[in-house]
């Protein structure tokens, strides 16, 4: 049988070439999931903001399933009110009397980080900001990501919310994941509810408009077309920045070029760059996952490998059957890696079958490593052996033909 154990999620397809300087970093193509560069990534930090994509989620589930309505209107309970009301914090100013949609809502969480928006969002999900949390605890653990603690719907530190924070939960915790978590959140936010980057990649806009408190507001995430930390090469268009004195500088990108989208997601930058340091160590790791690896069928689901075509089938009317995939891997790997660097590792389960013998029989695996390690996926089942399967039933030969074939083999044998 095959033992295959995954490495360790800092290895990616090849050493890495590129240096990010932060706590945490990782980057991973969007559609397959697949890591291009990792840096502890399983290590759990801070998220801050980075928070309310989890919050978002829940957001536009209600509105697919019809519970929640874009122009539906809230007005702020006095613990979002008096959170809004502190200029401290990323927040849109509300007023205790005023009547706010979800859409406006919605746009101020993810373009400004309102914090009282998002509250007002969960509360009107969930009734409550303690049952939203759980409802965001379950959707995590329903993605399989178990390195999470969530205590509140905006990322703060409790101690910023005073006597609002959720009952159980400690006046100065914040919200806890590792990268590869976070990654897996982004994954699904944007293969589940892709019209999230029409909000997204706004740059400006003006909240409440046409109102005395109007406030126009700067989206955060400054490598968007035409802002500080932008680059013509790198056509970002979301996710979202995070920021606390515990978290340090956080940021979930995503880049869409020459048909590609990638993750990319950095925690407690360091180095150059002032304020946009997050965004100097995501242009790195972009350009890095963008440039440095090429797409590569590495199987076909039913096209049999080189290095496993067939297996014999005693007493069948063919004396073999031809074996292959039951899945299709295409992979990213270095463009330097050649022919040679891909290995494809075949352990026989069934080293001989015995006719009558159906389609689809498992007969083995193959697990692929590139320059000499495994692929590696968020979902790591993805990386897991390639089983092989016959392609076609073989029936029991008959009679006669099992009597020629023994007589062949006996005067084989003889000479």
């Amino acid at each position: 049988m095959v033992t295959s154990a995954p490495a360790a999620v800092s290895q990616a397809a090849t050493a890495p070439t590129v240096s990010v300087d932060a706590k945490a970093a990782l980057a991973v193509d969007a559609k397959s999931g697949q890591i291009l560069y990792a840096n502890q990534a399983d290590t759990v930090l801070p998220i801050a903001s980075m928070t309310k994509m989890i919050g978002i989620y829940l957001v536009l589930d209600a509105i697919h399933s019809g519970k929640l309505q874009w122009d539906q209107q809230i007005t702020p309970d006095p613990v979002a009110y008096k959170i809004s009301q502190n200029h401290e914090l990323s927040n849109v100013p509300l007023r205790s009397d005023g009547k706010y949609t979800v859409k406006e809502l919605y746009e101020a969480s993810l373009i400004y980080s309102a914090n009282a928006a998002m509250m007002l969002l969960g509360d009107i999900v969930s009734g409550s900001q303690a049952k939203f949390v759980q409802k965001m605890q379950q959707q995590l653990q329903a993605w399989g990501i178990r390195d999470a603690t969530i205590v509140n719907t905006t990322g703060l530190n409790n101690s910023a919310l005073g006597t609002a924070i959720v009952p159980g939960t400690d006046k100065n915790a914040e919200n806890m994941m590792s990268a590869r978590s976070v990654a897996i959140v982004a994954q699904h936010l944007l293969t589940d509810y892709p019209q999230v980057l029409e909000t997204t990649k706004i740059t400006k806009k003006t909240f409440h408009a046409g109102t005395s408190d109007a406030i126009v507001m700067d989206n955060f995430n400054h490598m968007l077309p035409g802002l500080s930390a932008a680059d013509a090469t790198l056509p970002v268009d979301g996710l979202k920045t995070g920021t606390t004195d515990l978290a340090g500088e956080n940021f979930t990108g995503t880049v869409a070029k020459d048909g590609r989208r990638i993750i990319t997601v950095v925690m407690h930058a360091n180095g150059e760059g002032g304020d946009n340091k997050r965004f100097v160590q995501t242009a790195k790791l972009m350009h890095y996952a963008l440039d440095e690896f090429k797409p590569v069928t590495l199987a076909t689901a039913g096209q049999p490998l080189s290095t496993a075509k067939s297996v014999t089938v005693k007493y069948g009317a063919d004396d073999k059957v031809a074996i292959a995939p039951n899945r299709s891997l295409t992979a990213y790997v270095p463009k330097d890696a050649g022919n040679a660097s891909v290995v494809y590792r075949y352990t026989a389960t069934k080293k001989q079958l015995t006719a009558p013998e159906t389609k689809g029989t498992k007969v083995g695996s193959v697990a692929v490593t590139v320059n000499g390690q495994p692929l590696q996926f968020l979902d790591q089942s993805q990386a897991a052996p390639l089983t092989l399967t016959t392609t076609k039933t073989v029936k029991k030969a008959n009679f006669f033909v099992l009597i020629f074939r023994g007589i062949g083999e006996f005067f084989s044998n003889l000479f």
